[in-house]
């Protein structure tokens, strides 16, 4: 009488089984010390008015103070993301559009006042991250912030 397929597939897997119980248990990993985390911190929030890009001029004496900061040697090792952000107004792949158009405006603002453009990074969420989640149509959430990063 033949023995049934399925029991002789079965003994190899049992034995690599019963090999693998007596090997030694895998040890935790190393603990380590981590190093401190890099805490992002908004540097500015430029407000816009609705359906533009156009920076106004009350962020001009902002837009200039963060210039030199960023220009500030103390500061050269660090990136920054210049994030555009919209209402909820409209459709999502305009105000995304917008959203990066107003971090362009920042940027190039920033770049004509010294800071090196490879230093920043624009980019835009339109309505995906409110500042009033509240009011998702508060002239608040038309923003860019300009973040530091490592």
């Amino acid at each position: 009488m033949r023995s049934h397929p399925a029991k002789s597939c079965l003994l190899p897997v049992l034995a690599l089984l019963g090999a693998l119980a007596a090997c030694a248990p895998v040890p935790p990993p190393m603990a380590y010390e981590a190093a401190p985390a890099f805490e992002r911190r908004i540097i500015g929030a430029v407000n816009f008015d609705f359906d533009s890009y156009r920076i106004r001029p009350e962020s001009f004496a902002l837009l200039d103070n963060a210039a030199v900061a960023l220009n500030d040697p103390q500061l050269y090792g660090l990136m920054f993301e210049v994030n555009g952000h919209t209402d909820i107004s409209g459709r999502l792949g305009y105000n995304i559009s917008l959203s990066m158009l107003r971090a362009a405006a920042v940027v190039d603002y920033l770049t004509a006042r010294g800071v090196p453009r490879e230093r920043m990074r624009p980019q835009g969420f339109g309505p995906l991250q409110p500042y009033d989640a509240y009011n998702l149509r508060s002239p608040a959430n038309r923003r860019v912030e300009i973040v530091a990063l490592r």
